[in-house]
């Protein structure tokens, strides 16, 4: 280890303070009769550097977090996973959401055709995604918490931390609706014959019909079984409904999911991560099964690939639409809400190979993701030619129609055992959505217990408050208004995820410094880090943001169905916070202008939990205590 970090991490931080020190050459070269050879006498140099910087600047030479009044105390008691690849599962249950299976990437192959959707998708998951997931990766296991304490690395964006608890806060007050849909579905593939393949239902209206095949030249069909299935149990807006009319399948079932939810919260991680890992390889061996199947009964060939290969229309606002669908789906990589992966990382022994397992993750999430868009492909397409053109003939109005009433329709006409493979399908989603909950509610509650001592003693009722108030918000979407209003929601913290993202790469490879982040990354993982990586990261993701910025800013300004105003104020408040964190950040210290910025920019408190690692990592960084780095060091 030594070998790989340690003469090669001095080396690296002598380098940073020779060619912006200033003086730095002089005091290493002749000041004291300190020697240059050897990495005794470069951690001598260094640590002597270090120490110069911090006595001269209004910073008390002490350990501390935050405020500097006290250091940062670790929650011994939040455990680990059980197994490494504990994190690899976890991250990997995005894979299988509702997203991925929705009409987004149909209207990418639409409008873009096959080569420009995954021209795109793949650009949005190496270019977007990987370079972010290795950055939440890096600051939840080097510093072992969430994403409010991780920040400790540059405290003056810390408001950022609490910005992504807000963001993961107003998310989880509608997600569980994601999980209660495909519940319902699967539940009711127990019967004996689907409900929605038949009329037979207390639901149904006098004009429903089974018809599978209809005529294009008619502008309006009778409502399909499938059709009205969605509309009564699921949207509640069947015959006689209001605005306020509720399904009692939907509360039911968000009751169950929240109750299951508690009492795996209430589990030690290790015990989680189990029940991740677990849910993971089930969704795995499940959509195998599923894609093959229907790949066979469909007979899907090259043929059907080659139909979608170029776009049926050249029109570049069609183009650019498909393009960001295609990155709106890498995103998924990263989870909901934002910050997931930081508090999935947090769990990891700290030389875990987090580099490894983030290009592992994505690449399950482009073949899964690929393997998706085909089966959506062929579900649009069986319905469009058996029910109806979506959305001439069936217009539901919400975003969930398109996978549901597809996907529905598509294994209850399949020749063989159509209740299983239906309930397989459904019952992925449900674990990939439950999933989800699960871990953007332990990142939440992460998050809080590392940031404040005083609320670990208190872990029960706050977990089980937390999870009373959520359900109860839960319920107003089980409304028809509620439900409606998922359109969205959903929609309204894309925007916010691109800045959070710019805001971390500018963190970490400018502001702590790309020769810093470099020789943390190749301490933390025991591993030479390219330079290009680091290089590749700083310059080639920020732009590529920039772009998926243009394009979610338009999608944003584009709503239809959404107040200006309760858009323009959910977001202004996401960012208000951060703005706020660090006005009140350099207040709080003291000094010139010039020195409170280095002290708010410089980390404190930055370095391995464990006592062997950080002893080490204190030895090969050549500081004593990591509390102040110089500003002048981060720009190189």
């Amino acid at each position: 280890m030594k070998g790989i970090c340690g003469e090669q991490l001095n080396h690296c931080m002598l380098l940073g303070d020779c060619e912006n020190g200033g003086d730095g050459g002089t005091i290493v070269g002749a000041e004291d009769g300190i020697g240059v050879t050897g990495s005794g006498g470069l951690a001598a140099s260094a640590r002597h550097i270090r120490l110069r910087q911090v006595q001269s600047m209004a910073v008390p030479a002490t350990s501390a977090y935050d405020t500097l009044e006290r250091p940062y105390r670790h929650d011994k008691a939040r455990g680990r996973w059980a197994k490494s690849a504990d994190f690899y599962f976890a991250s990997c249950t995005h894979c299988f959401t509702s997203v991925m299976f929705s009409d987004l990437p149909i209207f990418g192959l639409i409008n873009g055709g096959w080569v420009l959707f995954i021209i795109a998708y793949l650009m949005g998951i190496f270019i977007y995604s990987l370079p972010i997931f290795l950055i939440q990766a890096f600051l939840g296991q080097f510093s072992t918490s969430g994403s409010i304490s991780a920040f400790r690395v540059a405290p003056i964006f810390k408001g950022i931390g609490y910005s992504i608890l807000l963001i993961n806060l107003g998310t989880l007050t509608y997600y569980s609706i994601g999980a209660v849909v495909p519940l319902i579905y699967a539940v009711n593939t127990l019967h004996a014959v689907i409900p929605w393949m038949h009329c037979n239902n207390t639901w149904n209206s006098a004009d429903c019909s089974t018809y599978d095949n209809y005529d294009q030249d008619n502008f309006t069909v009778d409502p399909h079984s499938t059709v009205e299935f969605f509309r009564s149990m699921i949207a509640s807006t069947g015959e006689g409904s209001t605005a306020m009319s509720t399904s009692l399948s939907m509360v039911v079932a968000v009751v169950a999911i929240w109750l299951l939810v508690l009492a795996l919260l209430l589990k030690p991680v290790a015990f989680i991560g189990k029940t991740l890992r677990c849910a993971c390889v089930v969704m795995f061996a499940f959509f195998v099964a599923v894609f093959f199947y229907l790949a066979i009964h469909e007979s899907v060939n090259l043929g059907t690939i080659k139909s979608y290969l170029l776009p049926m229309f050249y029109n570049m606002k069609q183009l650019l639409g498909a393009a960001r669908s295609a990155l709106l789906l890498a995103g998924l990589a990263l989870g909901p809400g934002y910050g997931s992966i930081i508090n999935l990382a947090s769990y990891n022994s700290f030389r875990s190979d987090a580099e490894r397992m983030s290009i592992w993750v994505c690449l399950t999430h482009a073949t899964i993701g690929l393997l998706a868009v085909l089966c959506c492909n062929v579900a649009h397409d069986h319905f469009e030619d058996h029910v109806g053109m979506l959305p001439l003939h069936v217009d539901e109005k919400h975003a969930m129609q398109y996978l549901y009433l597809s996907f529905s329709y598509l294994f209850g006409r399949f020749s063989t055992v159509p209740n299983l493979w239906a309930f397989l399908f459904f019952v992925i989603i449900f674990l990939a959505e439950l999933s989800a909950l699960m871990i953007q509610l332990l990142s939440v509650l992460t998050s809080l217990f590392d940031e404040f001592e005083w609320l670990r003693c208190r872990k029960m009722p706050i977990i089980c408050s937390l999870i009373f108030c959520l359900a109860a918000t839960s319920l107003y979407f089980c409304t028809q208004l509620g439900f409606s209003q998922l359109n969205q929601l959903p929609q309204l913290a894309m925007f916010s995820h691109v800045i959070i993202s710019g805001v971390l790469v500018l963190m970490a490879t400018w502001v702590y410094g790309r020769v810093r982040f470099q020789c943390d990354l190749q301490f933390m993982l025991g591993k030479t880090i390219s330079s290009f990586t680091i290089f590749f990261i700083r310059f080639g993701t920020p732009i590529f943001l920039g772009l998926c910025l243009y394009q979610l800013g338009y999608i944003l300004l584009s709503f239809n169905g959404l107040h200006p105003v309760l858009m323009w104020l959910s977001q202004g408040l996401i960012f208000l916070v951060a703005i706020v964190y660090m006005a009140y950040k350099v207040t709080k210290t003291n000094g010139s202008w010039r020195q409170r910025l280095q002290q708010c920019l410089a980390p404190h408190d930055w370095h391995p939990v464990d006592a062997d690692n950080r002893r080490f990592y204190e030895e090969i960084m050549g500081i004593s205590e990591m509390l102040v780095i110089d500003a002048n060091a981060n720009t190189t």
